[in-house]
């Protein structure tokens, strides 16, 4: 019998051990355990069986976690985004507020230090994706967000092969109906920006709902990192100013496969 258990760091030998996956839950009931999975660094989720896995050192896992985190924030700014100089004005432009609702509190934090180092105020609510519908409204009325950021892990099934399907993504429902009740609370597109998605999201789905950007137009992995990078152009772009989805799509580690949207106006406003 396998000697995994949950929490155990893995990569899949059917996918030549490409992403780092933590082991979240372990269903038994057919003739072999099922192993649920999500990633380390990327917001995928995914099951698989034990004889596809292979555990991975704690250790070099982290090392390189914290590699890949210096690596994608660094491109990130040499590809041109240059809205932190806002630092300049500091004592007389205030930033967009963000909301940041994640699954993982892990990735909420990486998040959080992101826009902090920008200067931007963030609240954090840590939410399984299922519990973010039931939870989006009273954070919206407590907070009041500038900008709401609905995220965590998804995928799509492997069963799955209609992409037009609700049901062919792991917690993709759970984010329409998310930003469906978000815009109920704020119907303008201009007043509240609303970022929702993971890895392999149902874009088209979550934009009808009533989304600014969302993951993922080519049903990619997206970073950990890409609700933060969209959310804090927005929140340090000028409100006389809109982001663009081709800006957001030469900022973010996933790109225009991982990210996309629609023309939205910034946040920062002048004192």
């Amino acid at each position: 019998m396998y000697d995994y258990k949950v929490g155990d760091i893995v990569t899949r030998k059917s996918h030549g051990e490409d992403i780092y996956f933590t082991i979240i839950d372990i269903v038994n009931g057919g003739i072999k355990p099922v192993y649920v999975l999500r990633g380390v660094f990327y917001r995928i989720e995914a099951d698989s069986s034990g004889d596809d896995l292979i555990k991975q050192d704690y250790k070099n896992v982290q090392m390189n976690l914290q590699r890949d985190i210096f690596n994608a924030r660094r491109n990130t700014y040499r590809r041109g985004f240059s809205n932190r100089l806002f630092w300049l004005n500091r004592y007389r432009d205030r930033p967009g507020k963000v909301l940041q609702m994640d699954s993982s509190e892990k990735f909420l934090n990486i998040c959080k230090n992101h826009y902090r180092e920008a200067g931007i105020n963030i609240i954090g609510i840590v939410a399984a994706e299922s519990e973010q519908p039931g939870l989006v409204s009273r954070a919206l009325k407590d907070h009041r967000p500038d900008i709401l950021v609905l995220t965590g892990h998804d995928g799509i099934k492997k069963e799955g092969s209609n992409l037009n399907s609700i049901e062919n993504y792991r917690n993709s429902k759970y984010f329409i109906q998310s930003v469906k009740l978000a815009r109920e609370y704020e119907s303008s597109y201009d007043r509240l920006c609303i970022f929702a998605g993971a890895c392999q999201s149902y874009f088209e789905g979550i934009m009808n709902a009533g989304a600014n950007f969302a993951s993922s137009p080519g049903r990619i992995n997206i970073n950990a990192l890409d609700p933060a990078i969209v959310s804090e152009k927005v929140a340090l772009t000028d409100e006389s100013r809109y982001v663009t989805p081709q800006e957001v799509a030469v900022m973010t580690i996933s790109g225009v496969e991982g990210i996309g949207g629609i023309r939205t106006r910034g946040h920062l406003k002048r004192l």
